[in-house]
């Protein structure tokens, strides 16, 4: 069923939102680390919070997604991320802090399990990608707008002035979503939806390796929101605005290509999308190896936007494996592996950059996306050569 130009806008919109709150952090780490006396392993756990409460909310954000009109969980995810944000920038203690990062998470969770989930389960095969794409490139966007304006707002009147604007845009997305949603009556995959038992908390065994390769490209995920704005603000020792300047420009160029990988993944393959991001992964993990400089650093973030190309890969092919009914609990736990994942990455970069530094951190990342090239030959397939998606209709 054709969906309206009005939800596939409302969807980006919705995602750009998340986007900027979560990026926002980036320009701020290291003004964070110094207000309360932090190492770096201790402002990794900022980003635990965060995967723990993504790994507590995965599995029933999925459920509700399979069963709920969207309008409901994004405008509760909304409130909950503004309060979170909220609750991170008037927090005297760092305690506090990562509560709010948990909350905020809570929404965050919420608000893209289902939106994700419903351009998926209602795209058909032959545009799955391209729709997919178009709308996750929202959150690119939105990773554009967050640091810039969180990296400016720092700069002259600190930190926690800079998460004011962003709790503001959360609480804006609840509101004017449900009007704007109001209209559209649960899915056929809703309908369909099994009755809610833990029974149903199983995913079609087609989605297990998907969600295996999820997890092992974890890495180049962190790399971009934890190590290169730490490269910036500690090994460079640029100030807030120019990391935020920095992380935007390397995110306005992921989303512009992962705008595009819709087309990549719908005419050439899956494939050919998955390689170009772990190519590119490969390539920004061994810049960290070379010494610390502006040259290494614009070189990473380059090669880090290429992998815009294969952001949206693993939930288009839930989309394409997944019968309909499961699609919403697929991503929920494609989402809850990765976030088990990234709950020790985060702690674990910030140790071995108080132990050595980013050299090590480099390599410690380039193993698993080596790994991720070889595994993937298999897992996902569909290259050139040998479509899989290329006229398939979709009859679920």
């Amino acid at each position: 069923m054709k969906r309206p130009p009005a939800d596939l806008l409302t969807i980006f919109a919705v995602l750009a939102v998340t986007a900027i709150v979560g990026s926002a952090l980036g320009p701020l780490l290291v003004a964070i680390r110094e207000d309360f006396g932090l190492t770096f392993a201790e402002l990794g756990l900022i980003f635990s919070a965060q995967s723990l409460a993504r790994l507590l909310t995965n599995m029933p954000a999925g459920i509700i997604a399979d069963r709920v009109a969207a309008r409901v969980p994004i405008a509760a995810g909304g409130i909950c991320l503004g309060a979170g944000t909220v609750l991170m920038a008037v927090a005297p203690g760092f305690t506090l802090l990562l509560l709010g990062a948990l909350i905020g998470t809570l929404g965050t969770t919420l608000m893209t399990t289902s939106g994700i989930t419903y351009i998926i389960s209602n795209a058909d095969t032959r545009r799955r990608g391209r729709a997919t794409s178009r709308a996750l490139a929202g959150a690119q966007v939105g990773t554009f707008i967050g640091p810039l304006m969180a990296g400016l707002i720092a700069a002259s009147l600190g930190w926690r002035a800079a998460l004011v604007p962003a709790a503001f845009l959360s609480f804006i997305a609840a509101i004017a979503v449900l009007p704007i949603l109001h209209r559209h009556t649960p899915t056929q995959s809703q309908q369909q939806a099994p009755s809610l038992s833990l029974s149903n908390l199983r995913v079609p065994r087609v989605v297990l390796p998907i969600i295996a390769l999820s997890v092992l490209i974890s890495g180049p995920l962190v790399q971009t929101r934890v190590v290169l704005p730490l490269y910036a603000g500690d090994g460079l020792a640029l100030d807030p605005g120019l990391v935020g300047l920095a992380m935007s420009a390397m995110s306005a160029a992921r989303a512009a290509l992962m705008f595009v990988s819709g087309n990549l993944m719908d005419r050439a393959g899956r494939g050919s999308s998955f390689y170009a991001m772990t190519i590119a992964a490969l390539g920004a993990a061994l810049f960290l190896l070379a010494p610390i400089g502006v040259g290494a650093f614009v070189g990473a973030c380059a090669l880090s936007a290429f992998t815009g190309l294969g952001g949206v890969l693993p939930s288009v092919l839930i989309g394409d494996r997944a019968p309909k009914p499961f699609v919403g609990r697929s991503l929920g736990w494609l989402f809850t592996a990765s976030s088990l994942a990234q709950l020790g990455i985060a702690p674990a970069v910030g140790l071995l950059l108080d132990v050595h530094g980013f050299d090590l951190v480099g390599v410690a990342m380039a193993v698993p996306i080596v790994v991720v090239g070889v595994a993937g030959w298999w897992i996902v397939g569909d290259m050139p050569w040998n479509r899989q998606t290329q006229a398939t209709p979709d009859k679920r």
